[in-house]
């Protein structure tokens, strides 16, 4: 089947991102592409793997401390601050701190029904200059406020509960980003970000037209990390499941910031079929083999981003592909293995990169790949001799809680 090519058309993707709730309709617009990056998947370098040592240094390796109070089942969310390391468990619903030794230090908030606790966790946002932690409950509509340092409650932001599902966050400014899934895929109006103040929890503004930004796809769905990315920066980055442009999430509003082309990307036509053969409910059975069978590329996702460098994952049909992109020589690689090559040669294990900082680069092990890094990695004597802590990865067991590989970005050039 001969596929169309896709043609990025910004300005119409964003020029009704906004549609405001306060009649404000002043959304952010590419009207001639100025200052958004093209990433061209077609003209990538293709490689047998990507590798760590190609663009970042050896690993400070983390092993979080296991204990009855901090079993860690899902990482759905990490940051670090100053000599910590917030993690949010969606499974468990609960907001870890740990120290940058990986001790167990405290939860923030707790789950329950009183003053200051939460039902539904969800997802968290740092305010750094304020100081604040910002905690979503879902369950609620509600972002739960907690100091940074002590971890103190403050107040809440109760905001207007429309019947639509929530479930990532992103604090920026005076303002909170929350995506919002439809109740009704037929609705005209169907969108994805509410914009609310911190201050009131008033809705002062209605992002991204689900027709226009998403194809049209707008469904109760939650992924690993989230929509939201590089959250600790001055722009955060958000994008959806069958969406080419990459939103920059700034104080002053929503602006694209990256167009992720290929001729391979899925269409609106596509997606408009899929839709049809799900139906209009949010909640029903979900068929996706069509992108499958056609070997679409879609679901841009664990965007990160440090020193002049991107990261991110795609699919194309059912087959998880990398890409990394240099800023600063416009050249992009792409594979479909992405190898931590400190820890073993030919390394396979199923690693994310979650989080960067100005220093460098947060890649986890989860708690379900541990038992094969046991099996494939210790038992078989491949883990490298000078890998850092690497007596208390040989103790591992199952059941330990996952462990965070942090590289620092390599100095170059300017």
């Amino acid at each position: 089947m001969l596929k169309p090519i896709l043609i990025l058309a910004l300005p119409i993707v964003l020029a009704a991102a906004c549609t405001g709730k306060q009649g404000r309709g002043d959304s952010p617009t590419a009207a001639d592409g100025s200052g958004v990056v093209t990433i061209d998947i077609d003209r990538a370098k293709e490689e047998k793997a990507l590798l760590y040592s190609s663009v970042l240094e050896k690993p400070d390796v983390i092993v979080l401390e296991t204990k009855p109070e901090c079993i860690i089942q899902n990482i759905f969310s990490v940051e670090l601050y100053e000599d910590r390391i917030y993690i949010l468990d969606d499974e468990v619903k609960a907001l870890y701190v740990f120290h940058r030794d990986g001790t167990f230090l405290d939860h923030v908030g707790h789950r329950g029904h009183g003053h200051g606790e939460y039902r539904d966790l969800s997802d968290f946002s740092i305010d750094r200059e304020k100081g604040i932690i910002y905690l979503w409950d879902n369950a609620m509509d509600a972002a739960l406020k907690y100091d940074l340092h002590t971890h103190d409650y403050l107040s809440s932001i109760k905001t207007q509960h429309d019947g639509y599902l929530s479930l990532c966050l992103q604090q920026a400014g005076d303002k909170l980003y929350v995506n919002r899934t439809a109740m009704d895929l037929t609705d005209p109006d169907n969108y994805l970000l509410r914009e609310i103040d911190v201050q009131t929890g008033v809705q002062t503004d209605s992002c991204l037209k689900a027709a226009d930004y998403n194809k049209g796809w707008n469904r109760n769905f939650g992924f690993q990390f989230g929509f939201f990315y590089a959250k600790n920066t001055r722009s955060p980055k958000f994008i959806e499941m069958f969406s080419d442009t990459v939103v920059a999430v700034t104080p002053d509003g929503l602006r694209p910031a990256y167009a992720i082309k290929s001729k391979d990307f899925v269409t609106d036509e596509v997606i408009a079929d899929v839709r049809k053969d799900c139906g209009p409910n949010p909640d029903g059975l979900v068929d996706l083999s069509r992108l499958r069978e056609g070997g679409w590329i879609h679901f841009v996702s664990r965007w990160v981003e440090w020193d002049g460098m991107v990261s991110f994952q795609y699919h194309k049909g059912d087959e998880r592909h990398y890409a990394l992109h240099d800023l600063r020589t416009r050249e992009t690689r792409v594979s479909t293995a992405f190898s931590d090559d400190y820890l073993c040669e030919d390394n396979n294990l199923p690693l994310d990169m979650c989080y960067a900082d100005e220093g460098g680069v947060l890649s986890v092990l989860h708690a379900y790949a541990i038992p094969y890094f046991l099996e494939h990695i210790v038992a078989k004597g491949r883990l490298k001799p000078d890998v850092d802590e690497r007596e208390k990865l040989m103790r591992l067991t199952d059941g330990a809680n996952p462990v965070l590989f942090y590289h620092a970005c390599p100095k170059r050039p300017s």
